[in-house]
């Protein structure tokens, strides 16, 4: 561990905080160099899925000692984000919320960088939460962050370990958005490019039901499983995370696995996905189960369906906290094909979802495996032979 030195991220990199153009130029936004916010990426998550804000030549070139050219690590550093890191792949620009690193590569990897931040998470939240009511660590604090680095050989040797099982995890993640979408192509195929007229008319209520299994707060404990509306990516059909009810204080609906789970706040969130597992969730969320086991694949395509989720967010109730309910949804016109035709479509959408459920599980084991590593192998605590 002698050869391990500590450095300050100031002394490794050049570090740059973003900026954001004035609206009042709006030729300084286009469609060329991607503008990168807090809500672009999430902890532990190397890729940055851009929202569609892009900055035109012109507002990059007056924010041209802003452009983060790739490999540099970006770190939300005010607000409830704060301690967020990602790496990008192509040059971008962010708002003010981030400081960025460029690494000086012949002191440090910046792969191995992003995971020493990853790792860094709480310090760096301790420095924002020092004296003020918003969390926010400036630039200067922000170059002053103490990291402890091995030598390059050995920061490149523990960066391909980790790098390897997020390099798996990333894979079973693009999996699943290929198997949702030809989950999606098929049905839209069969039941609105193909509809036939004759088909009866009816909504989608008539498919499936609005469970209300109550579990009280003092009978939390005996359920395992916890899903908030924060566990729910957006546009995922797969649910990758979920908690524990034992930290949770208040009433919530039980559901089974394979029930569909909707989350009728903020609708247009899209929030909507099926249960790998049994447990509890939030009130904000609405458990719907088909009402014949071969209706699922065709409910949850429906349910997940941007029309529906549009439907929703338009007929929600309440202006700060919109809600849609079970009412609207179940209202929805749809064409309902004979039971044959459903049953047939679940037959080759189901063994689609249930890749995208064993995909689900692999991805939290190798995601456990990479999280009890990642300490040890920053602290030095386990060493990796460059």
């Amino acid at each position: 561990m002698s050869e391990w030195k500590e450095c300050k991220l100031g002394d490794v990199g050049v570090v740059v905080t973003g900026k954001t153009p004035s609206s009042k130029s709006p030729s300084d936004f286009g469609n060329d160099i991607p503008f990168v916010t807090p809500t672009d990426y999430r902890n532990y998550h190397k890729a940055v899925s851009f929202a569609g804000r892009y900055l035109s030549f012109a507002g990059a070139e007056k924010l041209k000692n802003k452009i983060l050219p790739p490999q540099s690590v970006m770190v939300t550093c005010i607000g409830s984000d704060m301690g967020k890191v990602a790496i990008n792949s192509m040059p971008v620009v962010t708002n003010q919320q981030i400081n960025s690193i460029i690494s000086n590569i012949s002191k440090v990897d910046p792969d191995f960088l992003y995971y020493k931040l990853v790792e860094s998470y709480d310090v760096l939240r301790s420095y924002g939460l020092a004296g003020t009511a918003v969390p926010i660590v400036n630039k200067t604090d922000f170059e002053g962050v103490a990291v402890l680095l091995p030598p390059l050989p050995e920061q490149h040797a523990i960066t391909g370990v980790l790098s390897s099982l997020d390099d798996k995890i990333d894979l079973l993640h693009r999996q699943n958005k290929t198997l949702e979408g030809m989950a999606r192509a098929l049905w839209r195929k069969m039941f609105i490019e193909e509809a036939d007229p004759g088909w009866k008319k009816g909504k989608l209520g008539n498919i499936a039901d609005n469970v209300k299994n109550g579990v009280s707060a003092k009978n939390l404990r005996d359920h395992e499983h916890y899903v908030g509306l924060e566990h729910i990516e957006r546009k995922h059909l797969a649910l990758y995370n979920w908690g524990d009810a034992q930290d949770v204080e208040s009433n919530k609906f039980k559901f089974e696995r394979g029930d569909i789970l909707f989350g009728k706040l903020r609708a247009y969130f899209h929030k909507v996905c099926f249960a790998p597992v049994e447990g509890i969730c939030s009130t904000d969320i609405l458990v719907i189960r088909p009402k014949q086991a071969e209706y699922f694949s065709f409910c949850l395509m429906w349910f997940f369906s941007e029309d529906v989720v549009n439907y929703s967010d338009a007929s929600s109730g309440g202006t700060r906290m919109p809600r849609t309910n079970w009412e609207t949804l179940a209202g929805y016109d749809i064409d309902i094909p004979d039971d044959v035709l459903l049953a047939g479509f679940n037959r080759r959408v189901k063994p689609l979802i249930d890749k995208i459920e064993q995909n689900v599980f692999s991805i939290r084991t190798l995601s456990r495996m990479r999280d009890a590593l990642l300490p040890k192998l920053m602290s030095g605590e386990v060493r990796v032979k460059a």
